[in-house]
This record gives structure tokens, sequence and C-alpha cells, in this order.
């Protein structure tokens, strides 16, 4: 808790108030102080608010600030419902049955602990959008969703198994505007297609060995020409390896007949480490086996809800989610960049 303002609103109030802390920062937090003012650290903002701003030393009201000020962070709100319990949103939702912030709390409540809230005799109000899509990459338009019963509009891009959260930030929104298709017009009018093909055969190599090298299998020649040439044939063909069974067509053809390895989705837990020193080191450990469907669901949701939108943001999404579900026992890697995400 010593990262957070001394003098916190919003969501460092709520977790300095109940001791939670999302696995990831805030990208937003707020403080109390002589003058307005906005700081911006590698893409993480802190807001300087005078007295006037601030909420009342409650948590309805400080996640009202929260919803209304700063960007929502799911992880977070999961992390603080499950240590609040249901009985301040109740309370708030009552006392304002028409208040958007009591029924946007109420929806995002319900959709991200999977408990059922008590509704208000006079609930009512203009539909309002769960996320700011100024803020946040949303669902597109034709892809939102009413839901009549908190009278919100849920734009969420994701499933609560898995919602991949990206903030507007001026570097994404630089990112997310690359022509990539112009960019690639360019080169093969001053490099001619065949020379980017060597170049592409020659990139497609060379990441097929540093990615057996992070499985710790750089010496797989074999299984590296196979990763290859999956690559060649299968980028941008076909559905997303989001399925068991796509997943398990790919598996085979990159790892070959002869493996240990179950094909599909895995059932045994995973981590990404190294040997330094006769030491194991680990640099991340995978979900459980148990969450892996329901995860890659929400990464296949993702991919539908923000359909036309720009497509160096949705393979940038994919291509983490993917690595971070690591939905396989082994060809991970492979599978990442052998299909077409889009």
């Amino acid at each position: 808790m010593n990262d957070l303002p001394a003098d916190s609103i919003g969501a460092a109030w709520l977790a300095r108030a109940y001791n939670v802390l999302p696995l990831g920062q805030l990208p937003v937090l707020s403080q109390i102080g002589g003058r307005r003012a906005t700081e911006i650290n590698d893409g993480l903002r802190l807001e300087t608010y005078q007295e006037l701003m601030r909420p009342a030393q409650e948590p309805a009201a400080q996640l009202q600030f929260h919803l209304r000020h700063e960007v929502p962070h799911l992880e977070f709100l999961a992390r603080l419902f499950g240590k609040t319990g249901p009985a301040f949103i109740r309370s708030w939702v009552a006392a304002e049955p028409t208040g958007q912030y009591a029924r946007r709390a109420a929806f995002l409540y319900e959709w991200l602990t999977g408990d059922v809230l008590d509704l208000p005799a006079k609930l009512g109000g203009d539909y309002v959008d769960v996320v700011d899509d100024a803020k946040l990459v949303a669902a597109s338009p034709g892809r939102v969703i009413k839901i009549q019963r908190w009278r919100v509009n849920d734009n969420l891009p994701g499933t609560r198994h898995f919602c991949p959260i990206v903030v507007k930030t001026d570097a994404v929104a630089r990112a997310s505007n690359v022509n990539v298709t112009e960019l690639f017009e360019k080169l093969t009018a001053e490099f001619g297609e065949d020379l980017l093909l060597r170049a592409a055969s020659w990139m497609t190599l060379r990441e097929s060995r540093a990615s057996f090298a992070i499985e710790g299998e750089a010496d797989q020649a074999n299984r590296i020409e196979r990763f290859a040439d999956v690559m060649a044939r299968r980028t941008g063909q076909g559905d997303p390896p989001l399925t068991s069974a796509i997943l398990a067509e790919l598996q085979r053809e990159i790892l070959g007949k002869i493996t240990l390895t179950q094909f599909g989705i895995r059932q045994s837990p995973v981590f990404v480490g190294e040997m330094i020193r006769q030491q194991e080191i680990v640099h991340y450990v995978a979900p459980p086996a148990a969450e892996v469907p329901a995860m890659l669901e929400g990464l296949h949701v993702f991919l539908q809800r923000t359909e036309g939108q720009s497509p160096v943001m949705r393979s940038a999404v994919a291509a983490f989610g993917f690595v971070y579900i690591h939905p396989l026992a082994d060809g991970n890697a492979g599978c990442t960049g052998s299909s077409s995400m889009m």
C-alpha cells in the first residue's frame, strides 16, 4: 500500500480501506492536493484534485468516483467485491434506483461475482454503457447487449472469465492507427515481393528457434522446421485456434506424431522458466487447467465483440491472451503464430 497516494480517493481509497490491490497497477490514481494537476509516467496517471472534489468517506461514493473519473479496473473490482460483499451495493442501488453509477456498480457486482442482487422496486433511468469507450476498448457498435435488469448497455469486450482490458492511452492510439496494409504495400513497391518473402522466411525460422529456446527445446531441429512450415501455411487461414479440436490439429502438426504430450487443451499445470546456475527460475505460472476452456472462450468473445476495430490492437490482445492462458501442455508458441486471430 506504500505506492498509493497519502490522501487518496477513488480506487486508491478503496484499496487502502479494504487492504486489496490488483495484480497489476491501477492505470489511474487520484489524490487530494492544493491544485488540480495531472502527472503521467509510463502511461500511468496520477490525478490531483482540490478539496471540493473529495468524495464522502464511504465505499459507494468512492466507487462512484472511480467509475466516473478514473479508468475502471475489473480485476481490482473483483477483488474488492470479494472483500466488501454485496451490502453496500444493495444499499446504494436501493437509495438511488435511477442513478446510473449505482446501476453500473450493481451490474458489475453481479457480472464479476456471479451473485444475484435484489432489484429495487423503482429501478429506472436511461440505458447507460457499462464502461466508457473513450477510456477503454469496448464492444463494437452492433455488439453491445442491452441488459434490461439494470438498464445498462453491456459493452464489455469479453466474459467474466477473461475480459482483456486495453486502456486508450496516446501510445495505444498511435499503435492502433498503424495501417499495416499500407506499410506492406510501400515495402513491396520499394523492395519487391520476392525479397519480402525471403525476409519473412528468415524471420519465421528465427522466431521458431527463439520460441523453442524459450520452451527449452532449441535443439529440436525437426520440430523447428515443422513449426516454420505450419506458420507459412496456416497464418491467416481458418478459424481462430481457440477450441480444443483446432488446437490439437495445429499442435499435432508442430510437434509430430511421436510425442508424450496430450494433444489439445492441457489437463495439468504449466509454467515457463529456465535453469540458471543449477537453479530453476520460474518466470510465469499459467492459470489452472480447469479455467482454460472458459478463458479461451472469453478471448474468442473479445475477438467477436471488437470486430471492425483496429487489427493491430486485436492481434496484440489475441497474441498476449493466448500466451497468458497458455492452453497447451506443449507447443503454445507455435499455435500462437500459426493462425489468424482476426
